[in-house]
């Protein structure tokens, strides 16, 4: 059973007994969607559906909302960057960007992530009966 499989068994019900029997697995489908309305009072609608979702229905992946994490931050003056679609050099200068060159690092540093749900933004939204779990914020490449 793959990660997919394992979320969906265990999202669908089909591990909770009922009566001594196994509950029935529930439709699970991948969609579309669009934030209509961002938090505190956040509604999505899915595509080719006309009622809008509200909160009450949805759970939202923690990196699409306001959340600390705690991280290491490291620099090395001149190191090259492999960003996927090009490499870039890290520019910043500390010093006068000759040898030896600045490096340092900070461990354990609490971040606050605030970039979250806009207005308009396409989500990809996992349902499972009349439960709605946003899983991700997409773009058209």
């Amino acid at each position: 059973m793959n990660g997919f499989q394992k979320l969906a068994h265990i999202l669908s019900g089909l591990d909770q007994k009922q009566g001594g029997a196994t509950a029935p697995l529930q439709d699970i489908r991948i969609e579309l969607a669009t934030v209509i309305n961002p938090q505190p009072n956040l509604k999505i609608l899915i595509d080719g559906m006309t009622d809008p979702i509200g909160k009450e229905f949805l759970t939202v992946a923690e990196h699409l909302m306001r959340h600390k994490r705690i991280v290491t931050i490291t620099h090395q003056e001149k190191e090259e960057r492999d960003l996927g679609d090009m490499t870039r050099e890290d520019f910043l200068d500390t010093d006068d960007l000759a040898p030896p060159y600045t490096s340092y690092k900070h461990s354990y540093v609490e971040m606050q992530f605030e970039d979250v749900l806009k207005k308009d933004d396409k989500i990809l939204v996992l349902s499972v009966g009349s439960a709605y779990y946003i899983i991700d914020r997409v773009v058209r490449a």
